[in-house]
């Protein structure tokens, strides 16, 4: 996961991310310290410690977080930055003082409250105007080996988006002739300056460069095949460029003692279901009697899908279309403007409150809060036919959300189906509890945003 998070265009939100944590830190001991009225250190129940120096800063970075304020690529207004500043901050308060009722050692104090907003949201702006001057963007040179159809992708996705992180040298290719244009690879990389150098695993080149790509290598110079750099630009696998070989090479091997890890994920399952059910609870009544008055027809929409190994199971949601949707289509796909879906259908989508049912799948081991969504067979056969490796996502549980989910709008057709699958099997690839807890909060910035499916 860390290499993934850790990539030049990354870098920089993972850094603003660390100051505005200091500053929330800062602007709470700050306050900490004058509440005390002594001149000493201030000394203070560990509980209340505990509540503030891990709640206060956790919620501050969350709300942060959703209203995308440690994204540097987003060229912004610096009357902008401290509107919206002050807009997370106000969030941020409300749900401080949300937590209070639940939290006795959180509750701050109205004026505390103030001074902690103004502190922090003066601070926070002054830090991001400060980055933008003194942290210059180096573009990383890079060198592409092969021919292979992955590299225009790569090209026009560089060019579209990460211009300012990467700068695309040379390509080296065979020509008509199965000549190598570049033999002399190690002083090439040192004149140009090259910092990574993406090869195709299915070259010739790559094959007689190979002992001046280990030279390369082992002299501080990173190289990688081109499907994980294509990965880590776009957080999801390159199906149409991947063949058994590079799914290989590219599988993840870093799980430490699975049988830990799978009872981890299931204890994260149930400690969450059972977290959120008293909360989930109320929000489901008045969602049922909103779904009641809207439509004819049951609350609970219940269907088999099918689950890991492909085992079905009965799937729990709210209703969300008319009652017998598929009554005289047949099995169909559902778009954005389905016609099917009601008014009432339409916000709770929107809002992920209608997967709220599946807490029970959960709790039952039937799905995960983490995987791929799951589907119905006669799709699953449909599309195993057409999108390669697709029955690879029956490897693992279900889920409510997904690195798919939160990535991808819409997916009302095969085609869309198959972009979905290039996140699917990412996921398969790199799944870990700690892309689990990244897919978790970025489910939370795609439900306060409306975006994702």
């Amino acid at each position: 996961m860390h290499r993934l998070i850790l990539q030049p265009h990354r870098k920089h939100r993972l850094l603003i991310m660390l100051g505005d944590l200091l500053i929330v830190v800062a602007s709470l001991s700050i306050l900490l310290y004058l509440e005390s009225g002594s001149p000493g250190l201030p000394t203070w129940s560990v509980p209340k410690l505990l509540a503030l120096y891990v709640g206060v800063p956790a919620v501050t970075i969350l709300v942060f977080y959703v209203f995308e304020l440690h994204d540097p690529s987003i060229p912004q207004r610096a009357g902008i930055t401290l509107f919206i500043i002050c807009l997370g901050l106000a969030m941020a308060t409300i749900c401080y003082s949300a937590l209070a009722y639940f939290l006795i050692s959180l509750r701050p104090g109205k004026i505390n409250l103030v001074l902690f907003a103004l502190m922090t949201s003066a601070s926070a702006f002054a830090w991001r105007q400060a980055f933008r001057k003194l942290v210059k963007i180096k573009p990383q040179r890079i060198l592409f080996i092969g021919s292979d159809p992955v590299f225009d992708e790569i090209r026009r996705i560089v060019d579209g988006g990460y211009s300012g992180y990467y700068k695309i040298v040379s390509q080296w290719h065979q020509d008509e002739n199965d000549v190598p244009i570049r033999p002399d690879l190690f002083p090439f990389v040192h004149e140009e300056g090259i910092d990574l150098v993406v090869y195709s695993l299915r070259s010739e080149l790559v094959r007689r460069l190979a002992n001046d790509l280990v030279t390369v290598s082992f002299n501080s110079r990173r190289i990688v095949d081109a499907c994980t750099f294509y990965e880590r630009l776009t957080y999801k696998s390159p199906l149409q460029f991947l063949d058994d070989l590079a799914l290989l090479a590219n599988a993840n091997h870093e799980v430490f003692l699975p049988a830990i890890a799978r009872n981890l994920k299931r204890a994260f399952d149930l400690f969450f279901a059972l977290c959120l059910l008293p909360f989930a609870l109320p929000v489901f009544l008045l969602a049922a009697l909103a779904v009641k008055l809207n439509s004819r027809g049951p609350v609970l929409f219940v269907q088999e899908r099918l689950g890991q190994n492909e085992v079905p199971f009965r799937l729990y949601k709210m209703r969300t279309m008319i009652d017998d949707a598929e009554r005289l289509t047949g099995p169909q796909w559902s778009s954005r403007d389905d016609p099917r879906i009601t008014r009432v259908g339409r916000i709770l989508r929107k809002l992920r409150l209608d997967e709220l049912p599946q807490l029970y799948n959960v709790l039952r081991g039937d799905m995960s809060v983490v995987g791929p969504r799951p589907i119905r067979k006669h799709f699953a056969d449909i599309l195993a036919g057409e999108i390669p490796y697709y029955r690879l996502r029956f490897l693992v549980k279900p889920g409510l959300t997904g690195w798919a989910q939160v990535n991808h709008d819409y997916a009302g057709s095969n085609a869309g189906q198959s972009e979905k699958q290039q996140y699917d099997v990412f996921y398969l690839i790199h799944q870990s509890f700690s892309l689990d807890l990244y897919i978790f909060f970025k489910t939370i910035r795609v439900m306060v945003r409306g975006r994702g499916t």
